[in-house]
C-alpha cells in the first residue's frame, strides 16, 4: 500500500520578505494562514495580498483570494480535512506586481464522524 504524496512538486523560490505561517484553526474548521514582513513604510509596501494553496490534482498552487492591503491573516475554510495543505502569500504591488511567495503549511484537524 501506498500512501498519497501531496507535497508540492513546484519549490518556494527564495529570498521572499515575507514569512508564512499556518496552523490548524481553533474551532477545526480549516486553516489560517498568517503572514508578516511588509509593513506600509516598506519600500515594497503591498497595496495587497494573494493566498494560494497548493492543488496535487493540478500540480500547482491555485490563487484562493486577493485581500486588501491592511489583511494580514485569511481562514481557508475550505481545507480539506484531515490532510496537511501547503500554502503560498505573495505582496501584490500598486501595478499588479507580485512579490516572491512565501510558505508555510498545515495539518488540519480530522472531520467529525458523518
Amino acid at each position: 500500500m501506498t500512501e498519497l504524496d501531496t507535497t508540492p512538486s513546484v519549490p518556494t523560490p527564495e529570498g521572499s520578505p515575507l514569512y508564512v505561517s499556518a496552523e490548524p484553526a481553533a474551532a477545526g474548521g480549516g486553516n489560517l494562514v498568517a503572514w508578516h514582513g511588509l509593513d506600509a513604510s516598506s519600500p515594497e509596501a503591498a497595496g495587497g495580498w494573494r493566498v494560494y494553496r497548493w492543488n496535487p490534482a493540478t500540480a500547482s498552487y491555485e490563487k484562493l483570494v486577493e485581500l486588501p492591503a491592511g489583511a494580514a491573516d485569511y481562514l481557508d475554510t475550505g481545507a480539506e480535512r484531515g490532510t496537511t495543505s501547503y500554502y503560498w502569500v505573495t505582496a501584490v504591488a500598486a501595478d499588479g506586481t507580485e512579490s516572491l511567495p512565501g510558505s508555510g503549511w498545515a495539518v488540519s484537524a480530522p472531520g467529525a464522524g458523518v
